[in-house]
């Protein structure tokens, strides 16, 4: 398990980040979001030892982050650093070496992640040679090829096409499987509402909510109950609802918390009402709420 306590890290007198602690699970994956500017880069750099933190501390199975350990993670970062000029096998190669992999493990991986991630014919071709979705998975395989334990993805999927978008499910599936921990960061919420278990969200450098999405959900006063009766004088006063409006002849009632809404679909059952549905928060419509609470 990852562990992180407390972080925080000063730029002179600006914050960058200021008192962040969460926890990660192996299998599991935490999206971490946030506007330019909130801190995501800062931690990052941060857990892969690229910088320093004033304070907290950082811990993986129970023991503080070994920084000699040049394999614990992967990263594939937002912008890319791939060397255009270098041959794909040998961009990867060069990355494995840094990760004091040896050659033969070396050359068993690069040889799996290019056939897994369908870019094994153009092994010899050069970087600049690539479609932008390639590079991607370039980048990609460099993040695997040493098998590490943590994995931080930041915009994976920018540059992909459906296609790839779906290798890349593959890829994150996989890696759940094998128990390993994982970051994704995306501007994209329906991105991380379907890779992600949960969530935390920075603003300002410091954290703003965190939890597991389906736990968000149903504490959300984003919750609505869609039905086909007319008559809000007699929903109105029930526990729960806090605003209401109608929409092509239906009654969208927002609820506070997701029970209050079962409850609310129960009494309709009972009175006998043949169209209704509950309608979940999307995550974007989760962190509008938080925001702005």
């Amino acid at each position: 398990m990852l562990k992180v306590e407390h972080l925080s890290k000063m730029y002179g007198n600006n914050r960058g980040i200021h008192d962040i602690s969460f926890t990660l699970k192996p299998g599991k994956i935490l999206g971490i979001l946030g506007s330019n500017g909130s801190g995501k880069t800062t931690t990052f750099r941060i857990l892969l030892g690229l910088l320093k933190q004033d304070q907290g501390m950082i811990f993986y199975e129970n023991k503080p982050i070994d920084r000699t350990n040049t394999r614990l993670f992967g990263y594939l970062p937002e912008e890319r650093s791939l060397l255009r000029d270098l041959r794909v096998h040998d961009q990867i190669f060069y990355l494995g070496r840094l990760k004091e992999m040896s050659t033969g493990e070396l050359e068993e991986q690069i040889g799996y992640w290019l056939s897994y991630l369908d870019i094994a014919k153009y092994r010899n071709r050069k970087i600049a040679e690539l479609s932008k979705g390639n590079q991607q998975k370039v980048q990609l395989a460099c993040a695997l090829v040493h098998q590490p334990d943590i994995y931080i993805f930041d915009e994976p999927l920018n540059g992909l096409d459906i296609e790839n978008v779906t290798l890349f499910q593959q890829v994150i599936r996989k890696l759940q499987k094998n128990k390993k921990c994982i970051m994704i960061s995306s501007h994209q919420y329906e991105v991380i509402e379907q890779f992600c278990d949960s969530v935390l969200y920075l603003k300002e450098g410091e954290l703003l909510f965190q939890g597991k999405i389906s736990s968000l959900k149903r504490a959300s006063s984003s919750t609505r109950v869609i039905m086909n009766d007319t008559k809000i004088d007699r929903w109105i006063d029930e526990a729960g609802v806090c605003d209401y409006f109608y929409e092509n002849g239906r009654l969208i009632l927002y609820m506070n918390t997701l029970p209050a809404a079962e409850k609310l679909i129960r009494r309709a059952m009972k009175l006998g009402l043949d169209e209704y549905a509950l309608a979940l928060p999307s995550l974007s419509e989760i962190i509008q709420e938080r925001i702005h609470e």
